[in-house]
């Protein structure tokens, strides 16, 4: 802030020194090492972010557009080379990159002496008329809350520290923590945020007292009604659990009005109930599935948590229009037992949505313990591995799994990535222990003709150790299957326990997060996992993985250590292809994660990775 950073700092620290109070875990970041890659590793998943600098909104008197990459975020340190690294320059980071950062669910945003954010003018610029207000305080918050954020406070004149003292104060709502501030003026004006859906936008002038040059706005709130201090960060603390794995049954189907009826619309959250239903009790806090859309109007992405986003940060799919893509998940349930699921779009859009469930985890010790393994090929029906030959629609084909790649003859459930390839008709296949119904009830991997692809699943086996794969499809159909196994669940306590978490991108190549710049063919490179949201001791996770901007197709490796030329994939795509798989993988010495694009020499390609959870000795 230039001249006024030594006052900022000492606001910071005081603002640190009242979070002291309640919590241990304050990180500060100031000039000159505040930089956008600083700042947006130390935000993951923080319940509480406080900004305190330049503000660049819009509407402003410089530029009659709204710019995305500058507009509404925050003014920090320059890392593009164009300044030195010091207090007297900065470089704006806008509301595109407040929607990177992976905030805690229902996080709360304290902004502080920000021009534009509580729909202030820059000093000297005058009172705006309320349009504009309006439309900055709006403006203001939608980055943040597409980064996590349940509410965005800005503060434009006083002190935060009755803010961080209300907010520890149990029970009580967001609206009620900023109307209960001493500088209150009760001249509240609300309405329903045009940027934000679900959130409700408040501002309260000083009328009697205005600024000499007249500006009043210097207090507002956008924020979800009836958020209150208990849920944020979601309201949930997850004990380890142990897995209960069940034979696939569909618990999501809006076309057959199962779970939820109508299809769903664009950016418009939903939720549906998991326990109680199918013999899912009442005290399970996770589950393993899969994930299927279903004639999207539109492309895009599908995202499942606990709670319902309108605009959350991670994804759990990514499809292209009108096609069907399914994606296998393990996700935390909500507090009361329940999914949230968005569809990312353009407004307007919909989509069907079906979920089919594999089982489940509880905060006991009456489940399987997980164990890991390298990533091993179980099944390659191209070169006679597990199966001899191609799998023909309808007709239901057995491999053992027992005694296979290190799986023990007690082993009750596994985790790994199923590919189908050269298939010569398109619909879906189905993957689980004994022989299948003639119509099974749900569904494993979902492909067209000739496409290539994979999906991640975690299913038990058959009593005798077995999986059995039906490709469903119409009569004289073949493809060929690919099945790679990553680590196998037993019951007793001599594995890993499950901790489930609210999603949270560790990894995100285009924007510097974990890693930076593009991923090259051939090329492992290694991720630090454990200290940036999982702990340390972790030895696997759970995650969502995509792949975009590539410029070749074949596939990418995930797994415990690097390999340039892996054999075995977690995720197989098309040059253009925005496309997610889930992961379950061994962490590797010090709990990092290789990756490898397997492709032909000078490709290049992004990767992005989501954390669902973690597993502990």
């Amino acid at each position: 802030m230039e001249g006024s950073t030594a006052s900022y700092r000492s606001d910071g620290d005081a603002a640190a020194n009242e979070f002291l109070k309640f919590t241990s875990n304050v990180v500060k970041i100031y000039s000159p090492g505040a930089t956008w890659a600083a700042v947006a590793n130390a935000a993951i998943g923080a319940n509480y972010l406080v900004y305190l600098g330049h503000g660049n909104g819009y509407p402003n008197p410089y530029v009659s557009y709204l710019q995305g990459a500058y507009d509404n975020g925050m003014g920090l340190n320059c890392s593009d080379g164009s300044h030195p690294q010091s207090d007297s320059y900065h470089c704006y980071y806008g509301e595109n990159y407040m929607a990177q950062l992976q905030l805690a669910p229902n996080a709360v945003v304290l902004l502080n002496h920000l021009c534009y954010a509580s729909g202030n003018s820059e000093p000297g610029n005058g009172k705006p008329s309320l349009a504009t207000a309006q439309t900055r305080i709006d403006g203001f918050g939608s980055g943040f809350i597409r980064g996590g954020a349940g509410a965005v406070i800005a503060e434009g004149l006083g002190s935060l520290s009755p803010y961080i003292d209300a907010l520890f104060v149990p029970g009580q709502t967001i609206d009620h923590v900023w109307k209960s501030y001493p500088g209150f003026h009760n001249n509240v004006s609300s309405w329903t945020s045009s940027r934000n859906a679900g959130y409700t936008a408040q501002m309260d002038p000083d009328i009697s007292h205005p600024a000499s040059d007249g500006d009043i706005y210097y207090r507002a709130i956008v924020s979800l009604p009836g958020l209150k201090t208990d849920q944020v960060g979601a309201g949930v603390t997850y004990a380890p659990t142990t897995y209960h794995p069940v034979p696939p049954v569909r618990m999501r189907d809006n076309r057959a009005n199962n779970g939820l009826s109508g299809k769903f619309v664009a950016r418009v959250p939903r939720t549906f109930q998991i326990t109680g239903r199918d013999g899912i009790p009442g005290g399970a806090t996770a589950v393993t599935g899969n994930l299927t859309v279903a004639g999207p109007s539109s492309t895009w992405a599908v995202y499942l948590g606990p709670y319902p986003l309108a605009s959350p940060a991670s994804s759990t799919i990514n499809f292209g229009k009108g096609k069907t893509t399914a994606n296998g998940v393990t996700v935390a349930l909500s507090d009361t037992g329940s999914l949230s699921a968005t569809y990312l779009s353009v407004a307007g859009q919909t989509t069907d949505l079906i979920f089919d469930l594999t089982g489940y985890f509880t905060p006991d010790t009456t489940g399987a313990t997980f164990h890991v393994l390298d990533p091993a090929r179980l099944v390659d029906s191209r070169k006679g591995v597990g199966v001899s030959g191609k799998l023909s629609a309808q007709v239901p084909k057995p491999f053992a799994v027992w005694g296979q790649a290190g799986v023990p003859t007690d082993a009750i459930a596994v985790t790994g990535n199923v590919t189908v390839t050269n298939a010569t008709g398109g619909w879906a296949l189905y993957l689980g222990p004994g022989l299948p119904p003639v119509d099974p009830p749900a569904s494993t991997i979902n492909f067209a003709k000739g496409q290539c692809i994979a999906n991640n699943l975690t299913v038990p086996l058959s009593g005798t150790g077995s999986l059995t794969a039906t490709y469903l499809a119409g009569a004289g159909a073949t493809t060929d299957l690919v099945f790679d196994v990553t680590g196998y669940y037993t019951q007793d306590l001599t594995g890993a326990r499950y901790v489930p978490m609210t999603p949270q991108r560790l990894l995100d190549s285009r924007a510097q997060n974990g890693l930076a710049g593009k991923f090259s063919a051939s090329s492992p490179r290694v991720l630090q996992v454990t200290g940036r949201g999982v702990p340390v001791g972790a030895v696997a996770i759970s995650a969502n993985l995509i792949v975009v901007n590539e410029t070749g197709p074949w596939a990418v490796f995930v797994g415990p250590k690097p390999i340039a030329k892996p054999g075995s994939s977690s995720i197989n795509f098309v040059k253009g292809d925005v496309l997610a798989n889930g992961v379950t993988v061994a962490l590797g010495t010090g709990g990092t994660l290789s990756f490898t694009y397997m492709a032909s020499p000078g490709r290049t390609t992004d990767l992005v990775m989501d954390v669902t959870g973690y597993f502990i000795p």
